[in-house]
């Protein structure tokens, strides 16, 4: 069975109330908007014949009322009362130790209301493709953007997306493949989170996602843009 964990903060320092600030034809902002594409999602799922994907539960851990209060009327969610230790700007971790015990499937897909453009279809492949190159060792997943440039770090002593010793100025086409968690899914067997206390463990691997689908939602700057890319006629 796969937990999808949708962890959902109250307050925010960059945008307040974030999560369930109203967007265009959103009462409940992007809280509402992942909640109906979750939903979308648990149809398709239904849908499917592989074991891996025909047994799901969707978990909200949450520690604001106005979105329980929301939440209450998706009687195939279960809401978990977020307490204040797990609800904190530097609990991650803390709430990572402690997610193997809210949730109980073999699989935890941790996902974020903050992705609003990572939709139904998203999900579904990024679960197909995980379940397509996962191995004994490989019990763990996260979705990413590629990044074709030429990256320097002075941490490093210089170039991380080529040897320059071989070739100071390569095609862009023949760089280092570097990968960046845009936040929008994480998986990993429930045995991970156990000993790991990670979401991913050490032979973990990044699934490429769309464009637009990695946008993460963080500050004001991206809530405006959010709200000129949402159509609400349009399911996002």
């Amino acid at each position: 069975m796969i937990s999808f964990f949708i962890p959902i903060r109250k307050g925010s320092k960059r945008v307040k109330d974030k999560n369930i600030k109203p967007l265009p034809g959103y009462r409940y902002g992007v809280t509402e908007l992942k909640i109906k594409q979750l939903l979308r999602l648990k149809k398709l799922l239904k849908k499917q014949k592989k074991n891996d994907l025909s047994k799901f539960e969707f978990i909200v851990s949450t520690d604001c009322a106005k979105t329980k209060k929301y939440l209450q009327k998706f009687k195939w969610l279960k809401i978990h009362n977020r307490p204040k230790e797990l609800a904190t700007d530097d609990s991650l971790d803390l709430l990572i130790k402690e997610v193997s015990n809210i949730c109980s499937g073999k699989y935890i897909l941790w996902t974020h209301v903050t992705s609003p453009f990572f939709n139904e279809r998203d999900y579904l492949d990024f679960l197909v493709q995980f379940f397509k190159n996962k191995n004994k060792k490989s019990k763990s997943a996260f979705s990413a953007d590629i990044i074709n440039k030429f990256i320097f770090s002075k941490k490093k002593g210089g170039w991380v997306s080529h040897d320059a010793n071989k070739k100071k100025w390569p095609r862009t086409q023949d760089l280092n493949n570097l990968f960046v968690a845009n936040s929008a899914a994480f998986i990993a067997e429930r045995e991970v989170y156990k000993k790991n206390k990670d979401r991913l463990c050490k032979y973990t691997f990044p699934i490429l996602t769309r464009d637009l689908s990695g946008f993460d939602l963080d500050n004001k700057k991206d809530f405006q843009h959010l709200k000129k890319l949402i159509n609400p006629r349009s399911k996002v």
